[in-house]
């Protein structure tokens, strides 16, 4: 790790975007569309691909993982064994307070979240082809890299926290280094209430165009869960009615009469490569 940390900082200026999410972690749902997720086995087919996910991920995963990627400092993309490794640095204490709500996030939440994201077991298989493993394989302190915080907290103030070195897994470096990228401020998701908000918004922006006369919102949402009949679709209807003012700031309109949704505005700097 020190190795790869010292290459880090020697081509820091150079570094291109790795972005905050890719084509298949927002369009398939390798993150459960809720922040309450539940340990099991999920199975999806659709469109976009096929999924095993065993474990228990959900959209405060998603969001934790692309807050570390819109923060992280540097990178290293390598090739070994044939595995592409993906090691991003980063201050931790950065990244708790930008997913809190006014004060430091959580610590114990935290690290629940990285060991869901440790242990969780993907497969996703595109066409023929398929990558399997987890999201993160280890998280160490960097021996180069430190920051003294600016936390008026007792226990933190003037400081020095080591930034940390995480390797993601098999999955999470193989899409990132292979498929279409987007980056985006995560922060105004993360604001909305429910998980199907979230997820819902996170699979329209990799859409460039969107249809002048919308999308079924049925249809749309089938995209991100099994299973959308019944209770859980009136809850789901629910849910989205709950977030609806904040989806509008968003630029996303749903008539619940009739059961479209309409993306009337881009309000998220997005990029894509």
């Amino acid at each position: 790790m020190l190795e790869i940390e010292r290459k880090m900082l020697e081509i820091r200026k150079s570094q291109d975007d790795i972005g905050v999410a890719t084509l298949s972690m927002n369009r398939l749902p390798i993150f459960e569309p809720t922040t309450r997720p539940s340990h099991k086995v999920r199975t999806f087919e659709g469109k976009y691909g096929k999924m095993i996910v065993k474990g228990r991920l959900g959209q405060v995963h998603k969001s934790l993982l692309e807050t570390i990627l819109y923060k992280r400092k540097f990178y290293d993309l390598r090739v070994e064994e044939n595995k592409v490794r993906l090691t991003v640095l980063f201050n931790e204490y950065e990244v708790k307070k930008y997913m809190s709500q006014g004060s430091v996030y959580n610590k114990e939440t935290y690290n629940r979240l990285l060991d869901d994201m440790s242990v969780a077991q993907i497969r996703l298989q595109k066409g023929i082809e398929y990558v399997e493993g987890s999201l993160i394989t280890s998280k160490l302190k960097s021996k180069l890299y430190s920051r003294l915080t600016k936390s008026n907290l007792p226990d933190l103030r003037g400081k020095e926290i080591p930034y940390v070195m995480m390797e993601l897994g098999d999955v999470a470096s193989l899409l990132l280094a292979t498929e279409l990228r987007f980056t985006y401020d995560p922060k105004p998701i993360m604001e909305l209430k429910y998980g199907i908000s979230q997820a819902l918004v996170r699979f329209l922006i990799t859409h460039k165009n969107h249809p002048v006369v919308g999308y079924h919102l049925k249809t749309l949402i089938e995209n991100l869960k099994e299973n959308v009949e019944g209770h859980v679709w009136k809850d789901i209807r629910r849910y989205l009615k709950e977030d609806a003012e904040r989806l509008e700031k968003l630029g996303i309109v749903i008539d619940f009469k009739k059961d479209r949704l309409f993306v009337i505005q881009d309000t998220l700097t997005l990029k894509s490569f």
